[in-house]
């Protein structure tokens, strides 16, 4: 007679890279259901901890599919497993966090999804409007984390409370927000300092707004307003740099559209065709502008109700890093900003908007940071690359 300790065994996988905040948890109990194994699955301080029951082909396959079939935020850089003495489990888990290791990599903040967006501008739908909806495939991750590994406790969302609806989704095995750690909605989560119609109205209206973005502060105003843009290319001392502009769409060359639309939202420096109505302040003596598509639920929201394009500068003096305390945004931009669109969640690391142009990096941040890049060959000694003065990027 065969034993069951004979035809079955356990293994604990390790797996390294890019593996908390884009779903992995999730996606390795769905795998775990599929192949019908008993276990568990955690983050801790250097990555993801798997613990799986079955016969040895099937968790063969299982270790194999973990890095073909990861999550497309993910980057896997390694698995290894493992041989335990077996436990006798029956169902695979989810397990509380450990707090072991402290060089989990986590993932750069990721523009709103497609999903999210629909909900977004679903009447029916209880986010509708709600300017912080997310889920396991976009949100903010790097702006809000506090350590590892990458759970709600040690981020900035950890002073809201999960109401029982959401609580419910993050719960649930099969819906998309299972494990989304900064899930949240009107009833619970951040809110607005101001309606979105008055900030709206006041755009229109030709004011300067201070708006909390994802890694800080942007100083908004109507791209088409020549008063409000020479005001406040006065008022921020910046004489002839060009503004970003952020639109709902943008007429450009292919290339530039993919990397528009990619999850990174980067600010793409395109040639300006001599039809386009922006003011002549935004971009004074040069043929490039830095444009940007809305790449959160309350740029969104801000684009589609102004309905014109808005010039989207770093919350700043010239020369200055980008604000993105609040107390400290208040001081710096009081004299520059008519209002202040500000919420109440915070951010834990300032981020700047990336810059690319025809897919080469200008500056690497928001979207792509902290992602790292592989060398071609192996560094026969550590080395740390820096960025400029004010716009370092290691």
């Amino acid at each position: 007679m065969v034993t069951w300790d004979e035809v079955n065994e356990r293994r604990r996988l390790r797996v390294t890279g890019v593996v908390q905040g884009v779903g992995f948890r999730p996606f390795v109990y769905g795998l775990a259901e599929r192949y019908a194994l008993a276990g568990f699955v955690l983050n801790d301080g250097s990555g993801v901890v798997v613990e799986a029951e079955g016969a040895g082909d099937t968790l063969d396959a299982f270790g194999a599919a973990i890095a073909a079939e990861a999550p497309a935020l993910a980057r896997v850089d390694s698995v290894t497993a493992e041989t335990i003495p077996l436990l006798g489990d029956t169902v695979f888990r989810i397990e509380t966090s450990t707090p072991t290791g402290k060089n989990a990599l986590i993932p750069a903040d990721i523009a709103t999804c497609d999903d999210c967006l629909r909900e977004l501008f679903d009447p029916t739908d209880r986010r509708y409007r709600y300017p912080f909806v997310n889920c396991t495939q976009c949100g903010p991750r790097f702006t809000i984390v506090r350590g590892v590994p990458y759970d709600r406790a040690l981020t900035t969302m950890a002073g809201f409370e999960m109401c029982a609806a959401c609580r419910s989704e993050y719960e649930d095995p099969r819906d998309r927000r299972f494990h989304a750690e900064p899930i949240c909605c009107p009833v619970c989560g951040p809110q607005l300092s101001m309606p979105i119609d008055e900030a709206v109205t006041l755009l229109r209206a030709g004011s300067i707004l201070a708006v909390k973005g994802l890694g800080g502060y942007h100083l908004a105003c109507d791209a088409t307003n020549e008063e409000a843009v020479a005001r406040l290319r006065s008022r921020k001392h910046r004489e002839d740099k060009p503004f970003a502009v952020m639109v709902r769409n943008a007429d450009v060359e292919q290339e530039e559209r993919a990397l528009l639309e990619s999850r990174a939202r980067p600010m793409v420096l395109v040639r300006r065709h001599d039809d386009v109505p922006f003011a002549p302040s935004v971009a004074p003596g040069t043929e490039w502008l830095g444009v940007m598509l809305p790449y959160t639920p309350l740029h969104h929201l801000l684009l589609h109700d102004a309905d014109i394009p808005l010039v989207m500068t770093s919350g700043n003096v010239s020369d200055e890093p980008i604000a993105f305390d609040d107390g400290e945004a208040r001081d710096r931009l009081g004299a520059i900003a008519d209002a202040f669109l500000a919420h109440d969640r915070p951010i834990h690391r300032r981020c700047e908007d990336s810059v690319v142009r025809a897919s080469f990096p200008i500056r690497r941040s928001r979207g792509y940071a902290p992602g790292a890049i592989p060398l071609p060959v192996p560094a026969r000694r550590p080395i740390v690359a820096a960025g400029a003065e004010l716009k370092s990027t290691f």
